[in-house]
């Protein structure tokens, strides 16, 4: 493959030379054409050294992105006929070898598109933890949701008995090996998505949920707990973490964040961890913990939801609350946490 790229590099870069004007075919002096040739010669040969080393750093790091189709869940016809994007990465070989990989599915929160920075982030960090990482584009305009319609849609994405979804589509990649698991994570919509995902597709290991609940109490009260209650969904507690803002107006609450996690802890409490250790657990992220101050539905952002992402939230940060914390999480697939030294 290497020596197939600079082949490739090496022929262009000739055809660029043979290209370069003479002084008969441009609008300038002998001596100018000789000066700007040679000026071209010189700019094609960096030009050319820069692709070369350009290109074996890239060979060096294999991760690699790709493009796929499925059909989800269609609202407008309430049939799975919906053609929808796929996009995933996959990890370095040099240091997860050649594959398959186990698989990482982000789903996107409502109006968010599958390829914009908050999904990229999480695509590039699983595919850096060794994971065929993936995003999926879903029908997600929908403005009143519950639990009928959160149901199809996640059908249309993780339902493993039709080829057709998105994840029969990865699954079927000569890189996936979703046997060795499958992990989810999403925001809002998409959170809700990522947790209900393992009664449809039951290779998902676990799941990471960002601005979730089981009430939305954002207008009108709607009771989410028919498809995210822990007594419906299949994921088990254990191997499911739901992190939500205290200020945000649709689930910071303890009883709705609770409800989805399945763990409880007395009133109070901002965060809530398995007692056997496996890390998964919930937590409240608190308004004294974001820079802008107000932990809301897109605590991860400053100053609302506008993918200028927290630093406090970024890595490095450790907090228990913080991303790469959850990552290195659900790359265990859910088994072991390393907690925040300071307990935040």
């Amino acid at each position: 493959m290497r020596r197939a790229n600079r082949r490739e590099k090496l022929r262009k870069y000739r055809e660029v030379l043979r290209a370069l004007p003479t002084a008969d075919q441009a609008f300038v002096t002998p001596a100018d054409t000789l000066v700007m040739s040679l000026l071209r010669l010189v700019t094609c040969a960096v030009s050319l050294m820069l692709t070369i080393v350009s290109s074996s750093a890239q060979a060096g790091n294999s991760r690699r992105a790709y493009s796929a189709t499925y059909t989800g869940y269609n609202p407008s016809t309430s049939n799975f006929d919906l053609s929808s994007p796929i996009y995933y990465q996959l990890p370095d070989s040099n240091v997860f070898g050649p594959g398959p990989y186990p698989v990482f599915i982000w789903t996107p929160g409502s109006y968010e598109v599958y390829t914009d920075p908050l999904s990229m982030q999480f695509v590039s960090e699983m595919s850096k933890r060794g994971f065929l990482a993936a995003s999926v584009q879903y029908n997600n305009t929908e403005s009143q949701q519950t639990c009928p319609s959160y149901v199809p849609r996640t059908q249309g994405v993780f339902d493993a008995s039709r080829s057709t979804s998105a994840v029969g589509v990865l699954c079927a990649l000569s890189k996936a090996n979703c046997t060795a698991g499958i992990v989810t994570s999403g925001i809002s919509q998409g959170g809700m998505l990522a947790v209900i995902a393992r009664n449809y597709a039951p290779n998902v290991k676990a799941a990471y949920a960002l601005s979730v609940g089981a009430y939305n109490k954002a207008i009108l009260p709607i009771d989410l707990t028919a498809c995210m209650g822990k007594q419906n969904t299949a994921i088990p507690a254990n191997r499911l973490t739901v992190v939500t803002g205290q200020a945000d107006p649709s689930f910071g609450t303890q009883s709705s964040v609770q409800s989805v996690s399945g763990f409880s802890c007395p009133d109070g409490n901002y965060q809530c961890w398995d007692p056997s250790g496996s890390g998964a657990g919930w937590y409240l992220v608190q308004n004294s913990q974001v820079t802008d101050g107000n932990a809301d539905h897109c605590y991860i952002d400053v100053g609302g939801c506008n993918d200028k992402f927290d630093a406090n939230w970024l890595p490095p940060a450790g907090s228990n609350w913080a991303l790469k914390s959850n990552l290195d999480w659900l790359a265990t697939f859910g088994t072991r946490r390393v907690f925040s030294p300071n307990g935040q």
